[in-house]
């Protein structure tokens, strides 16, 4: 890739072999890099080399949501946990384990 090239990743880490963005990076080559996907995943203590380089910006993964999305989400799960605590399960796909559950 050309210095001047910025390398996007926002699909999966593995798309490119692990160490090869760091090592291509350092020679220059692409110039610039931007992802927020990472090997492993949640990166924790900023232990990864990305990080630590001038000419990359890391970002969590957060590219697949926005808000509307998790509040739909989480506030669907949320009242699925407020009604099975209140007796009154909802969206049970296998009504024959609460059965066993109450016996």
């Amino acid at each position: 890739m050309k210095p001047t090239a910025l390398l996007l990743n926002t699909s999966r880490a593995p798309i490119i072999a692990e160490g090869a963005l760091d090592e291509a990076l350092q020679k220059g080559r692409p110039g610039f890099a931007a992802i927020d996907v990472y090997e492993s995943e949640p990166v924790v203590g900023a232990a990864h080399p990305l990080l630590k380089m001038k000419n990359v910006i890391c970002t969590p993964h957060l590219g697949y949501c926005e808000q509307d999305q998790y509040e739909s989400i989480y506030g669907g799960a949320i009242k699925r946990l407020l009604v099975y605590a209140e007796g009154k399960p909802i969206d049970v796909i296998n009504p024959e384990a609460l059965k066993k559950a109450q016996a």
